[in-house]
């Protein structure tokens, strides 16, 4: 009778200890699982979208001198909208958008930032400049002297105009000149995507 006695405590605490086991086990496996998950969702966060001069990716980056000798980084710009605009002094529809762009400086220029890419390459920086103080241009002209920020956007008709928000992302793009009230519609579209501060 004592046998079986001990025997069911000897059987009793080996449960017990199993189910604990078994409890720390499964703690440990769902943490684990909770960890990955959230690993998953870190690189989900941390994955950029790739440089492409096309819709839905990051403008491709550059860094050009402008008029005024600063130096323009577009990645630095990041947390504003940008319009980037690519032109010639001696491009007939360049010189048809250019009171646009100046209209548009004057009414959303402290919501967002235009950058007047000059193709310094098939151009010169003497009449980027007088067509800058023609037009009177208060925004950065900048100078892409060696092509190489109009061959990183694919630029072959120009005008070109691409419109980037606040977070880099490319949301629309044109290929010729631009009216004002195409300009204004699209540029206000590009300041509606900007997502409130918390």
């Amino acid at each position: 009778m004592r046998r079986w006695r001990n025997w069911i405590i000897v059987a009793t605490f080996t449960l017990l200890i199993g189910a604990v086991l078994y409890q720390q086990l499964d703690s440990k496996n769902r943490n684990v699982s909770v960890e990955s998950s959230e690993l998953t969702k870190d690189k989900v966060q941390v994955k950029s979208i790739p440089e492409k001069p096309e819709i839905s990716y990051t403008a491709p980056t550059f860094t050009l001198t402008g008029m005024d000798g600063k130096i323009y980084d577009l990645k630095e710009l990041r947390g504003k909208p940008v319009v980037l605009n690519f032109w010639a002094s001696w491009c007939g529809p360049c010189k048809d958008e250019a009171p646009s762009f100046v209209k548009l400086n004057k009414q959303y220029g402290d919501q967002l930032q235009i950058l007047a890419v000059n193709l310094t390459a098939t151009d010169t920086v003497q009449s980027a400049r007088e067509f800058a103080q023609a037009y009177g241009f208060t925004f950065p002209v900048l100078f892409d002297s060696d092509g190489q920020v109009a061959a990183n956007y694919e630029i072959r008709p120009i005008p070109s105009t691409i419109f980037v928000d606040s977070k880099g992302i490319i949301t629309d793009g044109v290929l010729g000149a631009l009216n004002w009230d195409d300009l204004k519609e699209r540029s206000v579209a590009l300041l509606e995507s900007v997502e409130p501060d918390n």
